[in-house]
């Protein structure tokens, strides 16, 4: 007679299923999470230790800076132009903290080979599907489409960016159950690195820049085959931009763009949209300094603040930097409490980094920074696909080397 499965086994597979549809679905990896918490409190429960929940949360280095988070997004909500709409954001802010807590008590140091294995298998896949959306316009004798899977293509060129910081990870500093699949590991990291390629999304591009000099940072008996890797990446990402003029014209933009120049097909402009929304959010920030017009209020009070045309004719609800966009939604308050947020996760993840010397904790110490200059461009830690991934990673820096009952 066939046994069923426990609860441990259960939120086990609750957790695999968290891990590979955050580079997939926001319906599919939100239901996985509530699955995995509410199994999560039936063990505990079964446990017996239900009550230690919170003491537990409570004691964590993080719980403050959460807590502080939330407490201003609560102050500037009720503060707010709109402040009905401005408290329903509430139920996205306290969404991350119960994704972030959630995965912290439920994975554990011998789940971590198994997740980051469908963690990784799922970017492998999904970055299939993004070289056949990008290239299947060739074939008709069109250009380099950019590849973007079931989300917009920046949104995907960074979750997929933050996932191939998890492979390279445990390719340069793996060992042990590393080396034994190494080579499914490379021909996962080589697809998700193609398909960060194809989204052609500069801030993409900058975060693992940037999350490849931390791992060089903090990995130095890697750095050998860190130069190698990343010269074989940058080998390959010439050569794209030398076969489509498309992705050379949004480089080149970056470095030399034609100011004021907001042409539909210019690759100029992105940034000079950009610009124009910094300077809008700078407005509302000066306008309330403290508090900001409120969250998820922009574009309630976009044309209070600009009210002439605004080029494209849009009327946008976020500013394309997160920075900006707290600042003139929280004022400097919510700034504060994002950056104290910020850095008390790094903290955090240096610290997990420096007790494990574990890949996985290198992980979440490499991803942090490349995800905090993905959010220069882009409110990033708004999304689910990129902020679920972050909270991943911490909860794997938080579950590498302890020592479980």
């Amino acid at each position: 007679m066939q046994q069923k499965p426990d609860l441990r086994s259960l939120l086990s597979g609750a957790l695999a299923l968290f891990s590979v549809s955050v580079v997939f679905s926001v319906t599919a990896v939100e239901a996985s999470l509530f699955l995995a918490l509410l199994l999560l409190l039936a063990l505990r429960r079964g446990e017996g230790s239900l009550r230690g929940v919170w003491p537990e949360l409570r004691a964590h280095p993080l719980f403050v800076p959460w807590l502080a988070y939330i407490g201003v997004c609560l102050l500037t909500a009720l503060a707010a132009y709109y402040p009905g709409k401005a408290l329903g954001q509430l139920n996205s802010d306290f969404l991350k903290y119960v994704c972030f807590s959630t995965l912290l008590l439920a994975v554990r140091k011998e789940h971590l080979p198994r997740l980051s294995a469908f963690y990784a298998a799922a970017a492998a896949v999904s970055a299939v599907f993004a070289l056949y959306e990008a290239l299947s316009p060739l074939a008709a004798g069109g250009g380099l489409a950019r590849a973007g899977v079931l989300m917009n293509a920046v949104r995907y060129g960074e979750a997929m960016s933050i996932a191939l910081l998890l492979q390279l990870s445990l390719l340069l500093h793996g060992g042990g159950n590393a080396d034994r699949r190494r080579y499914p590991l490379l021909l996962s990291a080589a697809l998700t690195f193609a398909a960060v390629l194809l989204t052609q999304t500069r801030g993409a591009y900058l975060g693992l820049f940037v999350g490849a000099l931390c791992l060089f940072a903090f990995s130095p008996a890697s750095r050998k085959r860190l130069a190698l890797a990343g010269g074989a990446m940058l080998l390959a990402a010439a050569l794209l931009a030398a076969l489509s003029p498309g992705v050379r014209n949004r480089v080149e933009a970056s470095v030399a763009f034609r100011r004021g120049d907001f042409a539909a097909n210019s690759a100029s402009t992105g940034i000079n949209v950009r610009l124009e929304l910094w300077k809008l959010g700078y407005k509302m920030f000066r306008a309330h300094p403290a508090l900001g017009v409120g969250p998820d209020n922009v574009k309630k009070v976009f044309k209070r603040f600009h009210p002439k045309p605004f080029p494209e004719e849009g009327i946008y609800g976020t500013l394309n930097n997160l920075y900006v966009h707290q600042a003139a939604e929280r004022g400097s308050l919510g700034l504060a409490a994002l950056l104290f947020l910020f850095w008390a996760m790094l903290r955090f993840a240096r610290r997990r980094y420096g007790e494990t010397a574990s890949p996985y904790a290198l992980w979440a110490l490499c991803a942090l920074p490349a995800f905090y200059v993905m959010n220069l461009t882009e409110i990033s830690f708004q999304h689910v696909h990129t902020s679920f991934a972050i909270f991943l990673a911490l909860a794997f820096a938080a579950a590498a080397g302890r020592n479980e009952a």
